[in-house]
């Protein structure tokens, strides 16, 4: 019985992220967790890295944890998080918590997604499709577009 009841529990939890298929379509409702104003930094010529920039908000009473991104322009694709002091790259964080009922967002000077092993050159306006994975294995997408800082 313990485990049915955690298993609802869990279900719950993956209608309030809009991970189930259709259960936001029959709920008549928003995804509780979005993604939105992705953007990714045009690289310098011959660079076979850049950067890009999200807002994940989540409207849920749950932290959320994004744990991996991947992008189709990408080979490897890392979050990352500058701090004042350190290296210009920034470190490599192994999640990100999204605060219940808070936000989080991505900047230049702050946390951000490194994109690694370009799988081709990148030109102002071109799109790019983002994904964002949480500790629950839910994906999140937003579309990008590359553009100058």
């Amino acid at each position: 019985m313990r485990y049915v009841a955690s298993g609802v529990v869990w279900l719950a939890v993956l209608v309030m992220l809009g991970v189930v298929p259709g259960a936001d379509v029959v709920a008549g409702q928003e995804p509780a967790v979005k993604v939105s104003s992705g953007w990714v930094k045009v690289p310098a010529p011959g660079e076979t890295m850049t950067t890009a920039f999200a807002v994940v908000e989540n409207l849920t009473m749950y932290d959320i944890y994004l744990v991996s991104a991947a992008a189709d322009v990408a080979g490897k694709v890392e979050i990352r998080e500058k701090v004042k002091g350190d290296k210009a790259e920034g470190q490599v964080k192994k999640f990100v918590t999204v605060p219940a009922y808070g936000s989080v967002n991505m900047d230049p000077n702050g946390l951000y997604l490194l994109l690694m092993d370009l799988k081709r050159p990148l030109k102002e306006a071109d799109p790019v499709a983002l994904t964002l994975t949480t500790d629950m294995g839910a994906e999140m997408r937003v579309s990008a577009v590359v553009r100058k800082e």
